[in-house]
């Protein structure tokens, strides 16, 4: 019975937060609104080359043109500008100077729930080290921050993605049907190795999911139909559901 009665009560605290998010969407629900989904709370806004050790720009120049130049072997270039050549780097996996957003903060939620936390430093067997604990002991973060018309990038005029001087914002192209699927936006970083604080410094444009509350919030997900496939498309997309549905025994009737 007491078993009984905290699953109940975990089940009721869990619909409360869900109800609190559906809230929070509510006060972001303006078309200026972008959101991105964190993995961890302790995760700064930095973009993927900025992580690398010792960035340097002739580093990151060097990474685009390898990438740029090979990457005619995979894809038809229909007239792609510097900015479809980084986007498309970002979109695989490349380190840029690019950070993700989504003008969805349904999917934002599903990147924050689904993501893995950073590594912790732990004792084992009386030795300090750093490992990645379980996703459901880690707290993650959705962030939301407002695009003024001023701060979305003319990429007509700066053609040049490595010479801009402010954070700014691209609406790229849907040279991918990611891009596409998920809502994607890109904020640009000219100092990628540093973090941008702006965002995380109102708690109002944050909001946290504890982690035992990760797959309760994915599977509200699911069910509204931000899942895997949606947000990948393809087999890929589909493999990864299949794979989701199976280990939690979801959504597995005649109809889906």
């Amino acid at each position: 019975m007491a078993r009984s009665t905290t699953i109940i009560r975990q089940g009721t605290r869990q619909l409360r937060n869900w109800r609190r998010f559906q809230d929070w969407i509510d006060d972001h629900s303006g078309s200026a609104w972008v959101f991105r989904g964190l993995g961890d709370t302790e995760f700064s806004l930095v973009p993927t080359i900025g992580r690398i050790q010792r960035y340097t720009l002739s580093r990151e120049r060097s990474v685009l043109a390898s990438f740029r130049r090979r990457a005619l072997q995979f894809t038809n270039d229909l007239g792609f500008t510097n900015w479809d050549y980084l986007a498309l780097a970002q979109h695989h996996g490349v380190p840029t100077r690019l950070l993700d957003w989504t003008t969805n903060p349904l999917v934002a939620a599903f990147f924050a729930a689904s993501a893995s936390p950073g590594e912790k430093e732990v004792t084992i067997r009386r030795r300090a080290g750093r490992a990645t604990p379980q996703a459901n002991t880690v707290t993650c973060r959705i962030v939301a921050t407002r695009v003024p018309h001023s701060a979305v990038v003319d990429m007509d005029s700066d053609d040049d993605p490595l010479a801009m001087s402010n954070i700014g914002f691209v609406l790229p192209r849907a040279i991918s049907t990611r891009i596409g699927s998920q809502s994607g936006i890109f904020s640009v970083h000219p100092s990628p190795d540093q973090p941008w604080l702006t965002p995380l410094m109102d708690a109002n444009h944050r909001f946290d999911i504890v982690g035992e509350d990760r797959d309760f919030f994915l599977r509200r997900l699911f069910y509204l139909g931000v899942d895997p496939l949606y947000l990948m498309g393809g087999l890929d997309g589909l493999g990864a559901r299949a794979a989701w549905q199976a280990r939690r025994g979801i959504g597995l009737g005649a109809i889906t």
